[in-house]
């Protein structure tokens, strides 16, 4: 029997204060394609990024900008070629096909030379005249096929792809699906989808990851005709499974005012009054009063010690930010304030993942009676979409994105900034209503 490419052990990843994987055990032969099923947020994209860390440095314990992970053991014959896509990569403006594949460095000539051959390995040159096409000509179908492609060409032994085919229709889907399948023949793929068509005609191994854990592993083959678990059949049958509750209950004074802050704005009114101080700065915003709120960071137009000071005299004890730069932790805990890092890109949402995560690490901060300021840099479009998707989280499914939309500018006119931001609303609110089931 062939050694795993890489054998991971007693995996557990935290993000903030929420623990999103839970001793994981997984094994990856030299070829294959082992895929990922679960219902969103259930931490199947920092599986992926483990994954990565893992394969080209083995280690039981490190630390990311993002996430703390530790596991029992990490074991791999050498540090592994690997090429990761990620959810949703966005098109960079004013380049070429070809200037994307060469964004990790390589000359084009050299990489020209080097897609020749991957192309033709896998029966596709005549898309080697569209190298040439700008990223923002392609249609949805070629970008999902070159970003797969890219992930190939600098993953030798073992490509880690989160969603490739989602958004395409079936007519667009079904190159990058003929591309996988042949890439599978000679390296291990490890694959992300909630179609579960594409994992019938991709995986030979799955595994179903439901709260952090994974709830079974079985052929391909095996899971599909006959799963062994209650969670198992349950998401082959509605294609989620139900959550197992893991924190205290808020109290009933925190959840008035929650209710109270979403009637309000539902009529179009101001959440309420909280409290304020001399030196809070000029854009925090109330969402819940004396509970929950957005603002812009620390020292943005001023002294940090001074907004700092502001912000702790109006009752607030944890920061959440969200820029991608860590804040001081000292000088916060010199304010009487912690703080909580969830990093995402300026002007952009949150990936669906995170803004799960996001959702509970609020959930799990009113409950333990914090007051929470959420930031960004100018507290406005990251802040206001992180806001806006939880007031849809707390509304339990009733709220539409145009609803919170609405209310977020109804409490700063400059909240959510981008299209892409916009558009994440809708996407949440797709997300709440087919995979998420309210106690």
């Amino acid at each position: 029997m062939n050694a795993p490419l890489l054998s991971v052990r007693g995996l557990s990843v935290w993000r903030a204060d929420r623990q999103v994987l839970r001793a994981i055990d997984l094994e990856l032969p030299s070829r294959g394609c082992g895929a990922i099923l679960g219902p969103c947020g259930t931490g199947k994209s920092t599986l992926l990024q483990c994954l990565q860390a893992l394969g080209q440095q083995p280690a039981l314990a490190w630390q990311a900008p993002t996430l703390r992970a530790e596991c029992a053991r990490a074991q791999c014959a050498s540090p592994l070629r690997i090429g990761m896509q990620q959810q949703k990569t966005l098109r960079p403006p004013g380049v070429t096909a070809l200037q994307f594949f060469c964004a990790e460095g390589g000359d084009a000539a050299t990489t020209m030379q080097a897609l020749r051959q991957l192309f033709g390995q896998l029966k596709l040159t005549e898309m080697l005249p569209r190298l040439f096409a700008p990223c923002t000509q392609l249609t949805d179908g070629e970008w999902a096929l070159f970003t797969v492609l890219r992930t190939a060409l600098y993953g030798k032994d073992l490509l880690l792809l989160d969603e490739p085919t989602a958004g395409l229709d079936a007519t667009s889907a079904a190159p990058v699906i003929a591309v996988i399948d042949r890439l599978r023949q000679t390296r291990s793929v490890v694959l992300i989808t909630h179609n579960l068509e594409h994992a019938r005609r991709l995986a030979d191994q799955v595994w179903l990851l439901t709260d952090g854990q994974v709830r079974e592993v079985a052929s391909a083959s095996a899971f599909f005709a006959a799963p062994q678990s209650e969670a198992g059949r349950h998401y082959l049958l509605h294609g989620s499974v139900p959550e197992q509750g893991t924190h205290a209950a808020e109290s009933a004074q925190t959840q008035q005012r929650v209710q109270a802050a979403l009637r309000a704005l539902e009529a179009n009114r101001s959440p309420g009054l909280g409290k304020l101080h001399a030196l809070t700065p000029a854009r925090f915003r109330w969402v819940v009063p004396d509970r929950l709120a957005g603002v812009s960071i620390p020292g943005l137009l001023g002294n940090a010690t001074q907004d700092l000071q502001g912000l702790r005299g109006a009752g607030i004890d944890t920061l959440l930010n969200l820029t991608e730069t860590p804040f001081d932790d000292a000088l916060a805990a010199a304010h009487g304030m912690r703080t909580l890092h969830v990093p995402i890109v300026d002007m952009q949402p949150p990936l669906l993942e995170q803004a799960v995560d996001l959702c509970d690490v609020l959930d799990r901060q009113l409950a333990q009676g914090r007051c929470v300021a959420v930031h960004c840099k100018a507290g406005q479009g990251r802040t206001g979409t992180v806001l806006a998707a939880y007031l849809m989280w707390r509304a339990r499914g009733a709220w539409s994105a145009a609803q919170a939309l609405q209310a977020a500018r109804r409490i700063d006119p400059g909240w959510i900034q981008s299209t892409q931001q916009v558009a994440f609303l809708t996407q949440f609110e797709q997300f709440i209503a087919t995979q998420v089931t309210f106690a």
